[in-house]
């Protein structure tokens, strides 16, 4: 996949010239920006696309807001960077090729189009979460970014946040997370996902979980069994099928499928919480000379190129995977530079409901 496949929001060319002009010293301590409606001109954009850019510096801590006099920059001796260049250090669990992974690629050349526009190296390593430590010592001056670590590193986590390591968590949070946590919103999507087929009149509603370790699999379970509950609908226990990875259902999760789909009043619909998890299922549904969405109808989370192309296209939760690196990129920056930036914890970004063919209303 190439960088110019994945578009480059309005808001973040904005946001990176202010950010870039700030470093320069072009806009010193105190300067007064241009106003949002000069700004808006001189971009071609709406004014709200130049508020939002305004917003991220000043949440960032790049800007200050003076109600009734305008935006300014912040304290100089906040906004000074080293003149040698700066590292982040991209962590991933399960491969060293971020820009070949159907997750972790669009994430990747966000962060990897700023590191080259700033003054940054980005390395990229493929390492255990019980290594991490590890990672720290060897690069005492980088500023990491750990992605989708397991709810079991936690711990490890939180301790290396207690010892003022720069970090930024990407695709992964916990609700008591003081450290900084960039993810998407899983758990309204699942909601949403039992929302629409409820619209459609389906009640029976099953649900493909990854596995319990994955904490965007623990969030979508519960914004699945929130959006029952809220509909009135009782989960019924074996509704619930947990697959052996997040990639494969497995044989034990195939035969309560099977059961689920050949019973009396089976299930109508079927929630899959990852797209390799929805492949898996559709390949089950077919062997069983079942149609997609006659007998039963899908929806997917994620939404890679190929759910379009599908047989039917594919319903999907679609990740914001683009922003996701964007946003993880924006908050490490101010960390090495050892800024004190408020706020921490998680950010949530929202998810789109992608409404194909693969969903049908119930008579």
């Amino acid at each position: 996949m190439s960088t110019t496949n994945v578009e480059e929001p309005h808001y973040k060319r904005i946001r990176r010239h202010i950010e870039m002009r700030i470093r320069r010293g072009e806009f010193s301590s105190g300067n007064r920006l241009p106003g949002e409606r000069d700004l808006a001109t001189q971009f071609g954009v709406s004014q709200m696309t130049a508020n939002r850019a305004i917003q991220e510096l000043v949440t960032d801590g790049w800007l200050t807001r003076r109600v009734g006099s305008g935006t300014y920059v912040n304290r100089q001796e906040k906004l000074e960077v080293e003149s040698q260049e700066m590292l982040i250090v991209l962590v991933t669990a399960y491969t060293e090729h971020p820009e070949q992974d159907v997750y972790l690629q669009a994430p990747f050349w966000a962060i990897s189009e700023y590191t080259t526009s700033t003054n940054c190296s980005l390395q990229v390593l493929q390492s255990p979460e019980n290594r991490f430590s590890h990672l720290v010592d060897r690069f005492p001056h980088a500023v990491f970014i750990f992605v989708a670590p397991s709810e079991d590193s936690y711990d490890t986590l939180n301790n290396l946040y207690k010892q003022h390591v720069p970090f930024v968590v990407l695709g992964a949070s916990w609700p008591d997370a003081k450290f900084a946590c960039v993810d998407s919103d899983n758990r309204s999507g699942a909601s949403t996902a039992v929302e629409y087929l409820f619209r459609l009149g389906h009640q029976k509603i099953g649900f493909i979980n990854g596995i319990s370790s994955a904490t965007n699999c623990r969030d979508r379970l519960l914004g699945y069994r929130e959006g029952m509950a809220t509909r009135g609908i009782s989960v019924k226990s074996e509704w619930v099928v947990e697959a052996d990875s997040n990639r494969e259902i497995g044989d034990r999760g195939r035969r309560t499928i099977t059961d689920l789909l050949l019973q009396r009043e089976p299930v109508t619909a079927i929630i899959c919480a990852g797209f390799a998890l929805t492949l898996s299922l559709m390949e089950l549904i077919r062997s069983m000379k079942l149609r997609i969405p006659q007998d039963v109808s899908i929806i997917s989370f994620d939404d890679p190129s190929a759910a379009s192309y599908m047989s039917p296209p594919l319903t999907t939760i679609k990740q914001p995977l683009y922003a996701l690196g964007e946003r993880a990129v924006h908050r490490a920056l101010p960390l090495i530079s050892g800024w004190e930036v408020k706020p921490i914890g998680v950010e949530f970004l929202p998810v789109d409901l992608i409404v194909r063919a693969s969903c049908e209303r119930l008579n």
